[in-house]
């Protein structure tokens, strides 16, 4: 007698990504909204740039694992992901433990180049930060941040804002030629529409989504 198998939903694990000040707040926000997901925004500790160490994306990757024993949906928003997506891709299509019982989504938003270049100027001198240079003004504080973006020294600040804008942007196209089922690009004026909103959430499967739009709580150029 063949025994019946019986079917198991996969687990949805969702990263959100943007290069700052593009509504990663926001997108956290709606992603916790839907139904059965927990899904934080820069969940501690946060991640370094550098990808060489795989300790802290190990760690994110088992919390995730344990909070999905509760939620279908777990996930977490951060800036610093970007450079952790080829790793994770390939642990989820040769590891079968993480292909047959996980789907795995990455959602980048965009913001215009200059919108994001102005935007991180103000919030840097406020905070009076910089953790794109190694190379700081006199008096220019060091923080946990410094360790979460690349550096360009040898520019001005704005400049290499601008850099780092278009260096996140060239791999995140060329991730989503090499992963076009679980890497996509949206403007971040998604978040303010039910079409976009609609779109964001079709492409990680949720199957009823709840829409909401205007909710863009960390885009603050004030």
């Amino acid at each position: 007698m063949k025994i019946k198998e019986e079917h198991v939903e996969k687990k949805k694990v969702v990263f959100g990504l943007g290069c700052g000040r593009c509504g990663s707040a926001s997108l956290a926000y709606l992603l916790n909204s839907q139904e059965g997901a927990l899904v934080g925004h820069e969940l501690g500790p946060v991640m370094p740039w550098n990808a060489s160490d795989l300790t802290g994306i190990q760690f994110r990757w088992e919390q995730l694992q344990h909070q999905s024993h509760l939620y279908p949906i777990v996930g977490d928003v951060g800036i610093y992901y970007l450079p952790y997506i080829p790793m994770l891709m390939k642990s989820y299509e040769l590891v079968p433990f993480i292909n047959q019982n996980y789907i795995i989504k990455f959602i980048i938003l965009k913001r215009d180049r200059e919108e994001v270049v102005e935007s991180f100027l103000k919030k840097f001198a406020k905070q009076n930060n910089n953790p794109l240079q190694t190379e700081k003004e006199e008096g220019v504080r060091s923080d946990e941040w410094d360790e979460c973006f690349p550096k360009y020294d040898g520019v001005s600040l704005k400049e290499a804002i601008g850099l780092f804008y278009d260096d996140y942007y060239k791999e995140s196209e060329q991730l989503v030629q090499a992963h076009p089922g679980n890497v996509c690009i949206f403007p971040m004026d998604s978040l303010n529409t039910d079409a976009g909103v609609l779109q964001i959430l079709n492409f990680v499967g949720i199957d009823e989504p709840r829409i909401l739009t205007a909710i863009r709580k960390n885009v603050s150029d004030t």
